[in-house]
């Protein structure tokens, strides 16, 4: 394990402890996620009981991850000033910097990235998007979970972010010696974000430092912090494996009980009665076996006998009634409808029906969407500024054009994607949306240049086509 004492004892000075703390939180939230969700038993029992882990907390953040980003979100850059009639200039720089926005994002596999990020935003609490520029590579997009980085916010306001710490490790290994970390600070001096980067091993010591106090070139620090929920005022966000670690654990506990019940109370049990001893050591139980069954001579005047006594085991209604007031109390408090195979049937062929069934669900990502919409503008706008200044694929007269954007998310349910495309259209028809968007966005296309030029050429054929039968016909008159 990282040794935070000898790496961050200066940057945290009496800030420490609570730090350490909160990062041992945030490691045990991971193990939970992960399946790490043990609990004691009585060891002095004569059966080794059952621990049966449903993981129902894994499932529930990857079920809201995906319903949140299984679809990636769409960039849509405008030109702040509109081309006069006739005239595509400003259109075809605008779009000139979006193409450049995506060649950027899908180099770094930003969709995989942000639906990952996603999860670990729910688990730890937060996360960070940190931007990393170099003009021979180009610009690298990370994202890092909670116990990854420790930001520093202004007294005064809590939005101003003045320094931030990244610790990775690089090498882990059992002896601290041989593990290697990477430790960076970023932080804003005098307006200029000044950058410091070691690598250490685990005792603390410096092994290489390839960056000391180097300027950067950039007035803000390249990180970006999205916190998952929290009030006003906070910066470390709210952990939904805390939220429902609870629940879980007695989810846990419950059906294993119920295992181990079942195991003992379900099946019947053979009586013998009177039987003499010599008979109940012969007994062989299966299927059409014959079983000599002799009376005791001690038990004078008694018949032996053989009888079946079945379990009246009935307590499984109140066992289904609290395990699934357990399992609908998780999914409430991530606003995941419970729903199964059956309860789709009727409603499959219905979108309203499909959206009225996820409506809580729509409306929590919604609230998400409120932190993650600025968070990724900010990260498309530190983006095109460290272009400029590093002039990254010689595209700064590109990034320097104005542009608006907006950020459009669609969910994975039927109505809401014929919605969209069908308003889509109606903005390509309207001419205030591009052909080229519309592809881009709706149709899985590599090459959306040629797809255009496809349909160009198409459409060119079937004019021609027109005019030739035009042609033909009047011809034919003559």
């Amino acid at each position: 394990m990282i040794d935070y004492m000898q790496l961050l004892k200066v940057d945290l000075q009496g800030l420490y402890t609570d730090q350490l703390e909160r990062i041992n939180k945030i490691i045990r939230w991971y193990e939970i996620y992960d399946g790490k969700q043990e609990w004691s038993t009585n060891e002095e029992l004569d059966y080794k009981p059952t621990k049966k882990i449903s993981n129902k907390i894994k499932e529930l953040i990857d079920k809201k991850a995906r319903f949140m980003f299984g679809k990636e979100p769409y960039f849509n850059l405008k030109p702040i000033i509109a081309d006069e009639r006739g005239s595509t200039i400003n259109a075809d720089k605008a779009q000139a910097k979006e193409d450049l926005l995506y060649k950027i994002l899908d180099s770094n596999k930003f969709h995989s990235k942000l639906l990952k990020a996603r999860k670990d935003c729910s688990i730890g609490g937060k996360i960070a998007i940190k931007l990393w520029a170099q003009r021979d590579i180009g610009l690298k997009i990370v994202f890092s979970p909670a116990q990854e980085f420790i930001p520093f916010y202004d007294v005064d306001d809590v939005d101003n972010l003045y320094k931030i710490i990244f610790v990775y490790m690089v090498q882990d290994a059992l002896e601290p010696a041989e593990q290697i970390i990477k430790k960076q600070t970023w932080e804003m001096i005098n307006g200029k974000c000044i950058l410091n980067e070691g690598t250490y091993n685990g005792t603390g010591a410096l092994l290489e430092a390839p960056f000391q106090n180097y300027n950067t070139g950039l007035d803000f620090i390249p990180a970006i912090i999205i916190q998952n929920g929290g009030l006003t005022g906070e910066t470390e966000g709210r952990s939904d494996v805390e939220l429902l670690w609870s629940n879980q654990d007695i989810y846990n506990r419950l059906t294993s009980d119920d295992i181990d019940a079942l195991k003992f109370q379900m099946f019947g049990q053979n009586v013998f009665v009177d039987a003499s001893e010599d008979s109940l050591k012969n007994i062989k139980i299966a299927p059409g076996a014959m079983i000599d069954l002799q009376s005791d001579i001690s038990t004078e005047g008694k018949q032996a006998q053989a009888n079946r006594l079945e379990s009246n085991f009935s307590y499984n209604d109140k066992f289904q009634d609290t395990v699934n007031r357990i399992k609908n109390d998780m999914y409430d408090a991530l606003s995941v409808p419970n729903i199964g195979l059956e309860q789709l049937k009727g409603l499959m062929q219905s979108g309203k029906s499909m959206k009225a069934l996820y409506w809580d669900l729509i409306s929590a990502c919604e609230e998400d969407w409120t932190e993650w919409g600025p968070a990724l503008e900010q990260m498309v706008d530190y983006i095109f500024k460290m272009v400029d200044v590093y002039n990254l694929y010689n595209a700064r007269d590109i990034v320097r054009f104005d542009t608006t954007m907006t950020i459009e998310h669609t969910y994975p349910i039927p109505e809401d994607e014929a919605d969209q495309q069908r308003l889509d259209l109606e903005k390509v028809t309207a001419q205030v949306m591009s052909r080229k968007a519309f592809i881009k966005k709706w149709q899985d296309v590599e090459d959306v240049d040629a797809e255009m030029e496809q349909i160009a050429t198409e459409q060119q054929m079937l004019k021609d086509e027109f005019i030739q039968a035009a042609s033909n016909e009047l011809n034919s008159g003559d």
